[in-house]
């Protein structure tokens, strides 16, 4: 069941989402915002693929000369939103979360996140934010760990501004790659 809904989220969802988005622009805040929280929120982050998706988003911008700027607003918001409540869980709870359900299935990436945490402490957070399999667990651990607020949420914040930026631009940059690529090609066949 679980490999259903990850392959569902996987292939069905990303051209719904570019459908949504080219169709009606102005869903691009909210479209973003969801993906981006689903991405950075514990638990959520293993079934929805957000980084293709805000890729994928980038790339209907780019295709339809939609402003950035609401899809970018909305990434940053919902995944500082995203890892505040991870952070937030794992500050209540600490290391209770080992045995509650579903984070108890995933004691290995919390080991790993936790590993990667101390290492790098709060600068976890925002490297976090860049690498696949922390991005979502380093926030609980962080607050399991008992970090403080502050210092927290400004790598949180501060990583999330540029990481939405980054996938979104990516997404548009890959667009036009594909264009030019696709002109020189049919240019070259002529």
């Amino acid at each position: 069941m679980f490999h259903q809904i990850v392959h569902w989220f996987s292939t069905d969802l990303n051209p719904w989402i570019t459908g949504v988005a080219q169709a009606h622009p102005i869903w691009c805040f909210p479209i973003a915002f969801l993906v981006a929280f689903s991405e950075s929120f514990v638990g959520v982050s293993f079934i929805i693929p957000g980084t293709t998706l805000l890729a994928a988003l980038g790339g209907v911008i780019g295709a339809s000369d939609i402003s950035i700027i609401p899809a970018w607003a909305g990434a940053v918001i919902g995944s500082i939103l995203g890892d505040w409540i991870s952070y937030w869980i794992g500050f209540h709870y600490h290391h209770r979360i080992l045995h509650i359900w579903p984070f108890r299935n995933y004691e290995d990436q919390l080991e790993k996140g936790l590993h990667f945490f101390h290492r790098f402490g709060t600068w976890a957070i925002f490297l976090g934010r860049f690498l696949g399999p922390f991005r979502a667990t380093v926030p609980l651990v962080a607050g399991m760990s008992e970090l403080e607020f502050w210092p927290f949420q400004i790598a949180n914040a501060a990583s999330a501004v540029l990481w939405a930026f980054a996938l979104l631009f990516l997404g548009i940059e890959g667009f036009a790659l594909v264009g030019h690529v696709s002109a020189f090609l049919h240019h070259l066949l002529a």
